[in-house]
């Protein structure tokens, strides 16, 4: 079946943001006001170095003057300087002009913590409006902050290759079976017992990090609303069980990230309850609230409370306590769930706090919004996970929408348009989306081909577990009669006979990966593509000691090489040699499969 016969599901990653019907209205109402939205240059500031902090405001009100308030000591003493007037631009996609605004803030040594403010005067007014939420007063206006420290991830990160867990479908301990249930909604049994018992099945793959869905006490089987960060789910375990996972797992040099969910919690926390009951409540403080006792919830869900995250909130201390308790029993890292919910200075306190407590702690966040926003969090976030890339990686591979020159032309202005040290976490799929196979229609070539792409990119790849199965779905998670994400969240089948082409084939690239460092560190470039033939050959940096020849189409091609640099090249993946005659490399591509060349003498 080709991409024509087949109509893949939606994927909606970015839900009806990224359809240009509603792009211009999220637009318009993005750049409504005064707005800073942390643009600042460069992104990771560094110690002794200028900078430019940038605002822009709309012209639907009249502005005198840009300020900014800033302290070094947490408030105790403030400084306030105003900005320069900066370019006046056009922009027809809003159908309207913005004046930006520029400050360059003073040099500030290793270890400062710097806060601030922004506002602007408007004219014939005293009336100040905040940057970016739009008070006006001071108290309410959004705090910003930045940390002179350490900007990149740390050194392990690089080699990193991540096997998520959705715990409660991952494995139930030795051999229990799986809780039988028609409901996809509720338990189905899986434990860390279970995840400690795979460690080595993970390791042959060549994963040395897990990413664990939250573990914490939660109602529910996911475990995205804690109802106490403090305790493992009995559901899945004890706090012992979890130390023997922990234990084993750098016993086999595996580091282990937990999912942290700071942004919201559930209904059944204890202060939640008091909160909610009591409006003298001591953690009225803790939450958001409308008109109490009417609060603020994700998205609208009454049983996922929003989090009182701002600065100087006894909600901010508790989070931050949480995770260094966390970090001190030996956790690696932090994948931080919604993590454009919570005000961007918080994540750099989250950070701060973590490298205090361990400098080689890994924070990664989930941030589902273009890739402006995503570099916006650098400075605060080491990184977030790769949705832009994830959505063309599935919109090339799985579903066919993209031409392969499509897909080399983003590749090369995506990796140019992030700073080399903030880190770009890269999958094909997840928990909360349409498994990349079933998007594939069951097309276990298009996997293959993808998942090599995957980890010749920069980002360490993430699999989401059951990808070597490959593991699939009843339905889209879209469909009118589907049980919403939970439909990609099957249980495991352990038939490792099965899985074995697959789970050789993650080893393989996996040690590829690792030994050929290089291939993740130059960009990628276009050495020639057939659109007819449905054809790329991409080289590494300007030269061809390394080449990936892609064929998407559901032929076999025959695929010349003119004047290649060198004598004879070799599949990395399973050893075949090519040789060069007379200045010409002649191979056969089998139909939805991918080929990394590598010249003999860069083979090692």
């Amino acid at each position: 079946m080709t991409f024509s016969e087949f109509e893949p599901p939606m994927d909606h990653i970015f839900g009806d943001m990224d359809d240009p019907k509603n792009t211009s209205a999220w637009l318009i109402a993005r750049h409504q006001g005064v707005h800073h939205y942390n643009i600042k240059f460069p992104a990771n500031p560094t110690p002794g170095g200028e900078v430019c902090l940038k605002v822009t405001c709309s012209v639907d009100q009249p502005v005198e003057s840009v300020h900014l308030w800033y302290t070094t000591d947490e408030w105790a003493q403030q400084e306030e300087r105003q900005f320069a007037k900066a370019k006046l631009v056009w922009r027809t996609d809003l159908w309207s002009y913005l004046q930006e605004w520029e400050i360059t803030l003073p040099v500030q040594p290793a270890g400062t913590m710097l806060r601030y403010k922004i506002a602007a005067r408007l004219q014939g007014s005293l009336q100040m409006a905040f940057a970016d939420n739009q008070a006006r007063t001071f108290e309410k206006g959004t705090h910003f902050s930045i940390y002179y420290g350490e900007s990149s991830p740390p050194k392990w990160v690089e080699d990193a290759i991540v096997y998520q867990i959705f715990v409660d479908r991952f494995k139930p301990a030795g051999e229990d079976p799986w809780i039988e249930s028609g409901d996809l909604c509720k338990a189905f049994g899986g434990s860390l017992q279970g995840v400690t018992e795979k460690l080595p099945y993970i390791k042959a793959m060549g994963f040395n990090a897990i990413w664990l869905t939250p573990i914490f006490v939660s109602p529910s089987h996911h475990g995205y609303d804690s109802s106490d960060y403090y305790k493992i789910n009995p559901k899945f375990g004890t706090m012992d069980d979890f130390l023997e996972l922990i234990d084993t797992a750098h016993f086999l040099q595996i580091r282990v990230i937990l999912d942290f969910v700071a942004n919201h919690c559930s209904n059944e926390h204890s202060f939640f309850k008091d909160a909610v009951n009591n409006h003298n409540s001591q953690y009225h403080d803790y939450f958001v609230w409308k008109d109490w006792p009417n609060y603020e919830s994700f998205y609208n869900v009454r049983s996922m409370p929003k989090v009182n995250l701002a600065y100087g909130s006894p909600a901010r201390e508790y989070m931050l306590n949480c995770a260094k308790y966390w970090l001190e029993k030996g956790v690696d890292g932090f994948r931080l769930d919604y993590a454009h919910g919570p005000e961007q200075d918080f994540w750099i306190d989250f950070r701060h706090v973590c490298e205090t407590v361990n400098p080689d702690c890994w924070t990664f966040g989930e941030v589902v919004q273009p890739a402006d926003i995503q570099a916006s969090f650098a400075g605060g976030l080491m990184g977030t996970l790769d949705f832009v890339l994830c959505q063309a990686l599935r919109s090339t591979f799985a579903q066919g929408k993209w031409s392969l020159a499509k897909f080399a032309a983003f590749l090369q202005a995506h990796f140019s348009y992030f700073s080399k040290s903030f880190n770009l976490p890269a999958f094909l799929d997840n928990h909360d989306m349409n498994r990349f196979i079933y998007a594939a229609n069951h097309n276990e070539k298009l996997l293959k081909l993808a998942l090599l792409v995957l980890y010749v990119l920069p980002g360490p790849p993430i699999l989401y577990n059951g990808t070597e199965i490959p593991l699939s779905q009843r339905r889209s998670i879209h469909a009118r009669d589907a049980q919403g994400f939970d439909e990609a969240r099957l249980p495991m089948t352990w038939d490792l006979e099965k899985s074995f082409q697959f789970t050789e084939y993650l080893a393989r690239l996996a040690e590829i990966r690792q030994k050929y460092p290089q291939l993740r560190q130059a960009e990628w470039t276009v050495n020639a593509f057939d659109e007819k033939k449905d054809m790329l050959v991409l080289s590494l940096g300007d030269s061809q000691d390394f080449m990936l020849l892609i064929n998407r189409s559901p032929k076999e091609h025959q695929l010349l090489i003119q004047n290649p640099e060198y004598l004879s090249y070799q599949d990395l993946v399973d050893h075949t040699t090519y040789p060069n005659r007379n200045d010409e490399l002649q191979i056969n591509l089998p139909a939805q499969t991918g080929i990394l060349l590598s010249a003999k003498n860069c083979t090692g």
